[in-house]
């Protein structure tokens, strides 16, 4: 073969990369929760921004079950083609952390796209506590006395984490309350069935703006537009630093061709990057936080060995 016809032909393979990424085939967006809630909306928001820009339909398949782990397995035995995009978060970190059951490693199994969302956690109190602050609450609980819970919806879950990292590095004793999922928590706490609570934030916006509950501290790492007066974990002493926020991205199977994984990864920021997006988003307490593929896999190191300290130092398992 002659130099230039090699030349010309690697060329064309080049183009024709992108092309085979922008196939008019259905791609689904597999979710591992039910129709309705968070992660199913945020889902529908990114999916209808991304088709826009990907030229081709993107349907959102919720496969609930595990703790998400039913949505993932799905991905990970599929066909590495990029015909499946998993939606994933903290749980796909978290989870095999906690049960050993669950043979998922996501940095062997999966090839990260982006990250889509943060969703800040808070721990709240009902209205009428003489709690103003979580630094007003560590302090009286270092005094002792009366007993104090905090309700979470479930074991392993990274509500339960970040009430178990506030005992670790706060040096008190709150008792986690698991709840089977978080719709009754809300409410309970507003009727002073428990005495705390670990809410994502987009739950509790409703009862914060109706005056029902308050916020004591948030998880992530910037303080949240929406409750700008109330501090953030990191800011307070005996936590600098830190932050534990729940968060979204987007992930196919490993092996998947690197142009698809790259079309995929401009349509994410594209879509992330449209203000009615970040506007919808905004709205339901969900905050646009968008990363690289590449990006993301750097923020999530950190984090996992944050996950791992605390699971060890709480002992907490789903087994």
């Amino acid at each position: 073969m002659k130099r230039r016809d090699l030349i010309v032909g690697v060329a064309a393979a080049v183009a024709a990369a992108p092309a085979a990424a922008q196939s008019d085939k259905p791609v689904s967006l597999v979710v591992g929760y039910s129709a309705g809630g968070s992660a199913d909306f945020v889902a529908r928001v990114v999916a209808e921004a991304m088709a826009r820009r990907l030229g081709r339909q993107v349907i959102v398949e919720n496969v609930a079950g595990a703790s998400g782990m039913l949505a993932v397995q799905k991905v990970v035995n599929a066909p590495a083609d990029g015909g499946l995009i998993y939606m994933g978060g903290t749980d796909t970190v978290l989870i095999p952390m906690v049960n050993s059951k669950v043979k998922l490693d996501w940095e062997r199994d999966l090839a990260p796209v982006g990250r889509m969302t943060t969703l800040p956690m808070i721990l709240a109190v009902p209205a009428a506590s003489p709690h103003g602050s979580l630094a007003d609450l560590l302090v009286a609980l270092r005094r002792g006395g009366k007993p104090f819970n905090y309700a979470i919806p479930g074991i392993g879950t990274m509500q339960h984490l970040y009430g178990a990292l506030i005992n670790q590095r706060g040096k008190v004793e709150m008792t986690h309350v698991p709840y089977r999922g978080g719709a009754q928590i809300a409410n309970d706490l507003v009727g002073g069935q428990v005495d705390a609570a670990v809410l994502v934030l987009s739950t509790a916006m409703p009862f914060l703006k109706d005056g029902k509950i308050k916020a004591l501290s948030v998880s992530d790492g910037h303080r949240v537009p929406q409750l700008p007066n109330v501090k953030r974990l990191g800011e307070e002493p005996g936590f600098e630093g830190l932050a534990l926020p729940l968060w979204q991205g987007l992930f196919v199977k490993a092996g998947t061709p690197a142009a698809t994984v790259a079309a995929y990864e401009r349509a994410l920021q594209e879509a992330i990057a449209q203000p009615e997006v970040r506007t919808k988003l905004a709205d339901a307490g969900i905050t646009a936080a968008p990363m690289s593929g590449a990006e993301l896999r750097g923020f999530v190191a950190p984090q996992a060995a944050l996950y791992r300290d605390i699971v060890k130092t709480a002992r907490i398992s789903m087994e």
